[in-house]
């Protein structure tokens, strides 16, 4: 009974928490955040049409879930079936090429940070990593599929290193596995990086870039050699989130296999290891913090503020934020384990992946024309990446077309992943749900899950809201 109580008042608190950051955002909601470290503004989406979205997102939910939904349906369509031959054996040569090209790009993204031309402007680095990479590889995991599995050049030196190892000791090859368990190092690495990028005064400083990534590549090639590849594939935050999204992609691979299957269903029998839901937490709230920064709220705070000082400020707020994202959650967590019985600490790890499409949402929302405009900087720098004036495929003069999309385009998309987002999010909170419980109690047991999503979708569409 005592125990009943404390989770009803924690969800209580957790609540009016969650509903004081939201109203703090819909009163000072101001630009379209679309864009990542700079760049173009989207213009603000109109009301009626997030109205439209809110609305349809909200009553899919409830109507076609609770009314036609009452057995498990994802985890019988996860192992989908193997493509014919001829795609098998494109795929292997296509892996190769990838891990091939992985390498390439590390060593030239290493020499660019550090030895490249200084200006930003002229440097690949800064497009490479915080649009074609950041942005671009989440929407072609979550679009496709595990890319970077593929391309990943740590997994690549890591498991070539164990290979010579072996053959020079004349052993076998090390256990694959050693190492793995959690994914604690992955939401460390990959704060890391969302401070640099989000906080850090100058993120787009060249010299800093190149020093992050000689660190990140030390850190993850040591830890593979101290601990153990399966280690690697726990830490590395990118990988780790490109994987989560990967689940949601109609290709996966199985041992060598390539194989497709229903959209989503990979995510029903994802693994679920300590720290997950932090993980995805951190991501979310990182995501929801770049929009909430570019309010007039936040511009006030850190009006006048340079340098250190407003590092220090953006890390607060960027910790605020993803602390919000995680109270509300824990709330809804909270309000499952009073209804059913379980223990928070399990039902927060079980329903972790059905925040994954809502994160994926919000990273189209907020970066799909940054990715398609501002990503179109590649093609001059792919001429001239270290900024030395080359020119070597002719396209160094090359220029954005800020026509290539309509402002219309970019608003439904915008607000239509953002609905779907909810959508499938709630499909699969509710199919996870049916498969511990039964469908009544299954039923009960997702309303504050649907709460908490229904306010993650209200607050990701009203950073799209203009003044």
């Amino acid at each position: 009974m005592r125990c009943a109580m404390r989770a009803r008042s924690a969800l209580r608190r957790s609540a009016a928490a969650a509903a004081l950051a939201a109203a703090a955002l819909w009163m000072h909601a101001d630009v379209a955040a679309a864009h990542g470290v700079g760049g173009r503004l989207d213009l603000p989406v109109p009301l009626w049409q997030l109205a439209w979205a809110a609305s349809f997102a909200v009553a899919a939910s409830f109507v076609a879930l609770g009314m036609f939904w009452d057995e498990p349906k994802f985890r019988a369509l996860s192992d989908g079936r193997a493509l014919p031959r001829p795609f098998q054996a494109a795929s292997g040569v296509l892996s190769r090429l990838a891990a091939a090209f992985g390498l390439f790009a590390l060593g030239v993204l290493l020499y660019a940070g550090l030895a490249g031309n200084t200006n930003p402007s002229v440097n690949i680095a800064p497009v490479a990593i915080y649009v074609i990479f950041w942005v671009g590889l989440q929407a072609v995991s979550a679009l496709v599929g595990d890319v970077w599995a593929c391309m990943n050049p740590f997994a690549t030196i890591s498991d070539g290193a164990a290979r010579l190892w072996a053959r020079l000791r004349s052993r076998p090859v090390g256990d694959p596995e050693r190492g793995a368990g959690n994914q604690w190092w992955a939401v460390a690495s990959i704060f890391v990086f969302l401070w640099l990028e989000l906080a850090y005064h100058d993120s787009a400083d060249i010299r800093v870039l190149g020093w992050y990534l000689t660190g990140y590549t030390a850190a993850m090639l040591a830890g593979a050699a101290v601990l153990g590849r399966g280690w690697l594939r726990d830490a590395e935050g990118f990988g780790v989130l490109f994987t989560k999204l990967a689940a949601m992609a109609p290709l996966h691979r199985d041992g060598r296999k390539l194989r497709a299957r229903s959209p989503l269903a990979g995510l029903a029998v994802q693994s679920h290891k300590p720290g997950s839901a932090a993980f995805i937490l951190v991501v979310l709230g990182s995501t929801t913090f770049d929009g909430f920064s570019r309010s007039t709220l936040w511009h006030d705070v850190i009006s006048n503020r340079v340098g250190w000082e407003l590092t220090a400020f953006n890390t607060v707020g960027l910790g605020f934020v993803i602390l919000a994202v995680f109270v509300l959650y824990r709330a809804a967590v909270a309000g499952m384990a009073v209804i059913t019985g379980d223990t928070e600490k399990e039902l927060s790890e079980a329903f972790a992946s059905s925040l994954v499409p809502i994160a994926a949402a919000y990273t189209i929302a907020h970066y799909f024309s940054y990715l398609l405009l501002e990503g179109q900087l590649l093609i001059a720098h792919l001429s001239d990446p270290f900024g030395r004036g080359w020119d070597l495929f002719g396209t160094a003069a090359y220029r954005v077309d800020y026509t290539a999309i309509s402002t219309d385009a970019i608003a439904w998309t915008q607000t239509a992943a953002i609905a779907v987002g909810h959508v499938l999010a709630v499909a699969l909170a509710h199919d996870r749900a049916l498969e511990r419980w039964p469908a009544r109690l299954a039923m009960r047991s997702q309303y504050p899950m649907l709460a908490a999503m229904i306010a993650y979708t209200v607050v990701g569409l009203l950073l799209l809201l203009g003044p």
